[in-house]
């Protein structure tokens, strides 16, 4: 399996009167052979126009990419020794299973021995060998979507791509299709690079994640690591679901402790920075704080981090339950494993905010401090 290597990748089309308009932007990163590594953003962050220059399908305006060591910048796709998966399945649909998987080394002059046994393994691994004589017609959306990853093991390239494999499937099959990637990963031991807008997707699949936005990487980490310690806002509303509260205040130094006064309340903190809790600056900043962080308790008053809020919104799924609030000054999200009815609505509740487990980040460019 080889590495992939990007350095100062730049994507940009050209507009009216000369200008410019670049869809990705300075894009470095390095992903380790067998190495699964997910891009996640939202639609048009330039996650897709990435993968496709690696595959070969867009030209690369400015940089390098490497495959296994080898510079392919000028490399027509069939010559990356890649092979990728794409959101709709593109089978040939008069061609049985059996003839779409091995289509690609048919083309490639390999015996009909060879085609057999690649197709046998591959049609084993993902449990489509019962339907090798079928039409793609004849399947669902789930079998079509195995043969087109078959399609892609036959080949056993160095490098898999895929992009948003599973945005076509109902939400049952995704959460089945994502566990088989995973396994098919392991199992393979191949390099993967793996493109969707949904963060769910990212935090179960990939060994790190790389977080994209309008075409600049704003975090590369493990999963639990983005979700820990985002580096600036937008990882951190974007990682989590709900996604992070947000609240705009000031943060004071009282009595050598850092507090956070937003509106009538204020947040005796508990901080962790890279240096001293000196630099920790005074003034305007954003706490962020997770739902699951902000819980409903009993009693509130003389509590640190607690306050009372008007309860705007019931949501149950299952064992836990998403409240709404209104705290006067700001819209906030308690996640709870509380039973609550719709009933609520429109109560008051008192909450408590861990102290220990906020977040602070720059009111001017949404840095995290802290």
């Amino acid at each position: 399996m080889a590495e992939v290597t990007l350095k100062n990748i730049w994507k940009i089309y050209p507009g009216a009167n000369g200008a410019e308009h670049p869809v990705v932007r300075d894009v470095s990163l390095e992903i380790q052979p067998r190495e699964f590594v997910v891009f996640v953003g939202p639609s048009g962050c330039g996650k897709s126009t990435t993968l496709r220059m690696i595959a070969g399908l867009e030209e690369i305006s400015r940089g390098s990419i490497q495959i296994g060591g080898r510079l392919v910048n000028d490399v027509p796709p069939k010559d990356r020794d890649i092979a990728m998966v794409f959101q709709n399945y593109a089978l040939y649909p008069h061609m049985s299973v059996r003839d779409n998987l091995g289509f690609a080394l048919k083309l490639r002059g390999c015996g009909k021995d060879e085609i057999r046994r690649r197709v046998d393994a591959a049609a084993g691994i993902l449990g489509i060998a019962d339907y090798l004589d079928r039409k793609p017609k004849a399947l669902s959306g789930g079998q079509r979507q195995r043969v087109a990853l078959g399609r892609a093991i036959v080949r056993q390239p160095s490098v898999f791509l895929f992009d948003e494999p599973l945005s076509n499937l109902d939400a049952k099959m995704r959460v089945q299709m994502r566990s088989e990637i995973v396994q098919l990963h392991q199992r393979l031991q191949a390099t993967m690079i793996y493109v969707t807008h949904d963060q769910v997707e990212a935090m179960t699949m990939g060994q790190r994640i790389v977080v994209m936005s309008h075409g600049v990487i704003q975090q590369v980490a493990p999963p639990m690591e983005i979700y820990d310690r985002p580096a600036n806002m937008f990882v951190a509303g974007f990682i989590g679901t709900p996604p992070m509260n947000f609240l705009r205040g000031r943060l004071e130094n009282e009595a050598g402790a850092p507090v956070f006064r937003e509106g009538g309340g204020c947040v005796r903190l508990a901080l962790r920075s890279a240096g001293t809790d000196a630099e920790l600056p005074a003034g305007e900043v954003v706490l962020g704080v997770r739902p699951e962080h902000c819980v409903p308790v009993d009693r509130a008053a003389g509590l640190p981090g607690g306050f009372t809020a008007r309860i705007t919104a019931v949501e149950t799924v299952g064992a836990e339950t998403f409240l709404t609030l209104d705290t006067g000054a700001a819209k906030v999200v308690s996640r709870t494993e509380r039973r609550a009815d719709r009933d609520m609505v429109g109560r008051d509740a008192d909450f408590v905010i861990d102290p220990a487990r906020v977040f602070l980040f720059r009111a001017d460019d949404g840095r995290r401090i802290c």
